[in-house]
Formats: structure tokens, sequence, C-alpha cells
């Protein structure tokens, strides 16, 4: 099979796959690579690549888009996940898999990739853990998960360092051994400053909302609280707090990690329809605690000067 015809085979599913809820927010999908190169989704536009040189293009033939995750160890990097797309060039390591709906991805360091199903068939799309194998084998994760996963929803997906998935919920973060264990890192998350924001004005939207996340090496979670504006910090020990603020119409979506920055991929609008305009910037916490905007998109896919 050509790539051109797998990669319409896979637009073509996702068309039937993808959930109303799927479509109904921005992109959370942000990464960066060993090289320090920034990938992040752009929706209704694509994967948008940010070099160290300063220079944005878009990865063909992307056009809309919700999650990304890197392949380290490029397990996929010779074949193609069942439901998902590798859009990194054949063998190239880590390699870059794209979500266009459905569920959010990560890779772990067992080399498969872990997603969201919700049918006996295992196609993306609801609240139980699934594994892809490499050889294109599927299967249930965390069985006993599923009743807690019914009642709190998933979110989001990363890899932790020491090879557990960590599951963003709206108002939780879970760990989960590839084994099928789990265990509740916090829940609720109560968050004293938050901006309340509820996403489609729903007030039984649990806050903060979270949605992307990333794990540091000693575990401490940073995730996008998008209902609350901000960036929450968790510990390993279940302390949460802010550490970073977004002024409206601005609110975190996605959150990555590379050398102990912390990328932010913040959108306008992001708990609104597409029609009140969703527009992407990047922000990066370093490591000294200094805020600063990596890049901001035009409404026609441009970058804006950074002030």
């Amino acid at each position: 099979m050509t790539k051109q015809i797998h990669v319409l085979l896979v637009i073509l599913a996702w068309l039937d796959l993808v959930s109303p809820a799927a479509s109904a927010h921005p992109a959370s999908g942000i990464v960066v690579d060993e090289h320090g190169q920034l990938f992040f989704i752009y929706s209704g536009h694509g994967v948008c690549k940010f070099d160290a040189q300063g220079k944005l293009t878009y990865i063909p033939p992307t056009r809309g888009g919700h999650w990304l995750c890197l392949d380290p160890q490029g397990s996929f990097s010779r074949t193609q996940p069942k439901y998902f797309e590798r859009i990194s060039p054949d063998g190239a390591k880590p390699a870059l898999i794209f979500a266009d709906g459905g569920s959010p991805i990560a890779v772990l360091p067992d080399g498969n990739l872990y997603y969201l199903s919700n049918d006996e068939n295992l196609t993306p799309g609801g609240l139980h853990v699934t594994r892809n194998a490499p050889s294109g084998e599927l299967s249930d994760v965390a069985t006993a998960l599923n009743k807690v996963t019914e009642h709190l929803g998933i979110t989001g997906l990363a890899a932790g360092p020491e090879g557990d998935l960590y599951v963003a919920c709206p108002s939780a973060v879970l760990k989960v051994k590839t084994n099928g264990s789990f265990s509740t890192l916090v829940h609720p998350i109560v968050l004293s400053d938050c901006d309340v924001d509820y996403p489609d004005n729903n007030t039984n939207n649990a806050l903060p909302y979270l949605r992307g996340l990333a794990v540091e090496e000693h575990g401490t979670v940073f995730a996008a609280g998008t209902a609350c504006h901000c960036v929450v910090k968790i510990t390993p020990d279940g302390k949460v707090g802010t550490i970073l603020k977004a002024e409206r119409p601005w609110s975190p979506t996605g959150v990555a990690i590379y050398q102990g920055d912390i990328y932010v991929l913040e959108y306008t609008n992001a708990t609104e329809e597409r029609a009140q305009g969703w527009r992407p910037r990047v922000r990066k916490i370093a490591r000294d605690g200094k805020v600063s905007v990596v890049l901001t998109i035009s409404p026609e896919g441009n970058l804006v000067p950074t002030k």
C-alpha cells in the first residue's frame, strides 16, 4: 500500500470515528524532539514545525488534528499504528505520531502506543485505555480502571519517567502501569485562583478541566487547566498549584517538557466553538521560572513577530 493511499484511508476512517466531543475543542498536541524542534497542531491548518532557527513550516498532509506524541525509540518508524498516522519519514527516530481525532495518544518505553477505545473493535473514541503494539495487535490494558474513567472521563495521556502512563481527567490525574494496575495521583483538583471559564458554558464540567499534560523525570506533572486559564503543577505526592496563568481569551490546551523547560500550547477561545476563533501561541516557562512567548500564529497561519 502506498503512503498516499494509507493516508486517505486513515482520513476516511477518522471521518466516521471522530466524536462530537473530540471536534468541539482546539488541539492539545505539542511535543519537542531531541534537537529542540517544536511540533504542535494548529487546528484546521495542520501540524506545525518550529525549528531552532525560528522557521515555521507545516507538515503535509495534515490539516486538522487534536493530538501528537513522540515515539522516542522509533517502534513505529517502519510501520503505521492501526488508527493513527506516523507523519515522520520512514526510519526516522524519534517517530512523530499524529491523531486526527477520537483519542489522545502516548508511546511508552515498552514501545507500544496507548490510546482510548470504547467498543469491542477497540476503535478510538472512548474511556478505556488500549494498547497498540507495533505488530498491529490491539489489547485492553486496565479493565479495572474502566469504571473509574467512565465516571471521571479522560482528556489526555502522557508517558511517565518510569514507564507508566499518566491519564488526565477533567479534575484528576491517574497513573497506570503497563500490567493494568493503577493509582490516583490526585482527585479532585481544587484551585483557589481559578479564573472560571466552563467549556461550552456547561457548569457541570469539572474544573480545572485538564487537557494535555506532560511528566518530568522525577514524576512531577504539568497539565493544561483549560477552564481555569492556567497550567497546573502536581507533585509526585499529589500537591497541586498554579505555575502559569493566561489572560483571556487565551487558555492552555497542551504541555511539553524539554531539558527542564516547559512549553505550553495555548489557544484563543479554547472553551468555545471554532466559530469564536481558535488561534494558537506557544509560551515557555524556563527552568529559572522566566516566562516568554515563543511564537504566535495569525489567523492566516503565519508567524506573528514576537514583541
